[in-house]
């Protein structure tokens, strides 16, 4: 039976100054990266793994930004938010795509350079990122607990 490439052990032996494993794999759970077979493509795959997470939070903020109007769960939670809250949301969001873009980009024309700079960069803005994330998701949750005082507009009531 082949033996698990041990990834921890594999990041400390790369030449480059990149974060603290330990942290960055709970931040973007590193150790579970599938399909890594040999350490050749060890930064491209960290970047992606990373890059899985900035998906999954633009994906979160679109559904407020941008609610769909068929779409009862996005279109109660937008509601909740303020225009100011909207812009401060939208800024975020463009910080994430910026780095979702780049990870395409670098997925074209892969430089292990850019590569360790933008595993660096978003780690660094990681604490940031995750306190704004954590306000919109608990903002979202309330919307769920607050009621709606119904008008002809809307019938529904929660």
């Amino acid at each position: 039976m082949e033996e698990k490439l041990n990834i921890e052990k594999e990041y400390q032996k790369l030449k480059t100054k990149l974060p603290d494993f330990k942290k960055l794999d709970n931040e973007f759970e590193l150790s579970n990266i599938q399909g890594l077979e040999n350490t050749k493509f060890l930064l491209r795959f960290i970047r992606r793994k990373i890059n899985e997470k900035i998906v999954f939070y633009c994906r979160i903020i679109e559904s407020i930004l941008y609610p769909s109007q068929p779409n009862i769960i996005t279109m109660v939670e937008s509601k909740a938010f303020s225009e100011e809250e909207k812009q401060a949301i939208s800024n975020l969001y463009k910080k994430l795509m910026h780095y979702e873009k780049e990870s395409i980009r670098l997925d074209i024309d892969e430089e292990e350079t850019s590569t360790v700079r933008y595993i660096n960069d978003v780690f660094k803005l990681w604490p940031e990122i995750k306190k704004e994330i954590s306000k919109t998701a608990k903002r979202m949750q309330e919307a769920w607990s607050e009621e709606e005082v119904p008008t002809e507009k809307n019938a529904y009531t929660f």
